[in-house]
């Protein structure tokens, strides 16, 4: 009997843990870093990038992400369209996030000598924004997918099937 008390606790701590971190996630400041967000609006040009969300390839993927494809977005008009549509993303999520992280879209952008990667998984609302050796976890809303579809579309870039 004490047996299945000490593992009834053990379960219930972990889902209380795992409730409590889903609780303190969502309080954390959800806005995209002040250097990441400098190199997105001052490059004059962004990579736009399809991902496969199914397997991971440390060796030819875009952090572990294999590239399914990919157009560079050189029309100032079009960059900011999908910086619009991203930083929308991010300010409209209002705390939901799911657990999956299944990414599908990447974006790597660079000016003067800073890199920015952004991996974005529409699904779970997750986003990884790495700048140089920091990583920055975030949240978004599924609205920026719609764009950055057509985007990649438009260039015949080809995308992960859907779920």
């Amino acid at each position: 009997m004490a047996r299945y008390i000490g593992i009834a606790f053990a379960t219930l701590t972990f889902l209380a843990l795992n409730i409590y971190a889903d609780i303190s996630d969502d309080k954390k400041e959800n806005i995209l870093p002040a250097d990441a967000k400098e190199v997105l609006e001052k490059a004059d040009q962004l990579e736009l990038l399809s991902l496969d969300p199914s397997e991971r390839d440390k060796e030819k993927g875009f952090h572990d992400h294999p590239v399914l494809g990919k157009t560079t977005i050189k029309e100032e008009k079009d960059r900011k369209k999908i910086v619009s549509a991203l930083m929308k993303g991010i300010a409209d999520n209002k705390g939901e996030v799911g657990k999956c992280f299944e990414p599908r879209h990447g974006i790597r952008v660079k000016h003067d000598d800073k890199t920015v990667d952004i991996v974005i998984c529409f699904k779970c609302k997750h986003i990884h924004v790495y700048v140089g050796d920091k990583k920055t976890h975030l949240r978004t809303t599924g609205s920026p997918q719609t764009v950055f579809d057509g985007i990649l579309k438009a260039a015949e870039v080809p995308l992960a099937p859907p779920e």
